[in-house]
């Protein structure tokens, strides 16, 4: 089945109109998709409904759609979504007028594309099955920039009625999808990524104020390290931030400290040592209660790597 055919006569509602929700729900709109949308802060959604997007009134009404994508901060957030007095399944909702609103006669699917902790998705995918709906965590791989390009990537798993519908919105907004297992594997993935991500920035941090107070640049250091075999992706769109010390914040400091402390909680609970994410929790606290990464991308660690060595950055030119 083709991903227009998964989701034709299909009206998805879209929760959670942040910078990624945002940029994801027009992506999901601009397809074709038929959207509602839904978000604590009204006014978020008026692009949207500018653009087509039905305007829902309020939680409840989402749980009267064939479908539901949320895209919330936290556990907390996931959490009041399927609150039982108004959350999606409170019944408080306003159903339309259609037949049962089946997914391929399978019953209607929850997508969460959040980056939560594992325990908080199971928790929704139980409250979805209590109420008949399937479940599907779908947290997604990119930055609002990287969504709006098409280019990001998803992992999903959950219940095998929702996969199919959960892979072609997944495709409809991004490059990718991969199906990683039945439960909250999905989850799992999301948050030993974002920690990778959490110490290679640190890495990267610090090797640059170790290049500069030596009397290195950082633009020579940067444009050696994307040549060779460390280079990435990653690296290479880290390497204005490092070397202009500008910081359009793609993800704040706060949100990748919250990602991090998710994963060294599944560690405890596993028992999984992980020292050196630790070390990093540490510093992205230290950014965060310090104040340097305020309204700034999370590179901005580089400036607290500096302070803690007790030197200057200047900023230079990008080569």
């Amino acid at each position: 089945m083709s991903r227009t055919d998964a989701l034709q006569g299909l009206e998805v509602a879209w929760v959670g109109l942040g910078r990624m929700g945002g940029a994801m729900a027009a992506r999901l709109l601009a397809s074709g998709a038929e959207l509602a949308v839904w978000n604590r802060t009204p006014e978020r959604a008026d692009a949207l409904v500018a653009a087509g997007a039905r305007r829902l009134r309020s939680l409840g009404d989402a749980g009267t759609c064939d479908v539901v994508f949320s895209m919330v901060l936290d556990d907390a957030a996931l959490d009041s979504l399927h609150d039982p007095e108004r959350g999606l399944f409170s019944g408080e909702g306003e159903a339309p007028d259609t037949d049962a609103g089946a997914v391929g006669g399978r019953g209607r699917v929850w997508i969460d594309g959040s980056t939560v902790s594992p325990a908080a998705s199971e928790r929704a995918a139980a409250a979805a099955a209590e109420a008949g709906w399937a479940f599907v965590a779908a947290p997604i791989s990119g930055n609002p920039s990287v969504v709006e390009a098409g280019q990001a990537i998803f992992a999903i798993s959950g219940d095998d009625a929702g996969l199919e519908v959960a892979e072609a919105i997944g495709l409809a907004i991004g490059r990718a999808v991969h199906r990683v297992g039945s439960r909250a594997e999905a989850s799992v993935i999301k948050l030993c990524v974002n920690a990778l991500l959490s110490v290679t920035m640190q890495s990267l941090a610090e090797v640059a104020v170790l290049a500069d107070r030596a009397g290195v640049s950082r633009a020579s250091l940067m444009e050696f390290l994307n040549d060779s075999a460390i280079g990435s992706p990653f690296t290479r769109y880290k390497t204005a931030p490092v070397v202009t010390l500008d910081f359009p914040p793609a993800f704040t400091p706060e949100g990748q400290r919250k990602d991090v402390r998710l994963a060294l909680e599944l560690a405890r609970e596993l028992e999984v040592p992980l020292p050196v994410l630790a070390t990093t929790e540490v510093a992205y606290s230290s950014l965060v209660s310090g104040g340097l990464g305020e309204g700034k991308d999370f590179a901005a660690l580089i400036l607290e790597v500096a302070r803690d060595a007790g030197h200057e950055l200047r900023p230079e030119e990008l080569r």
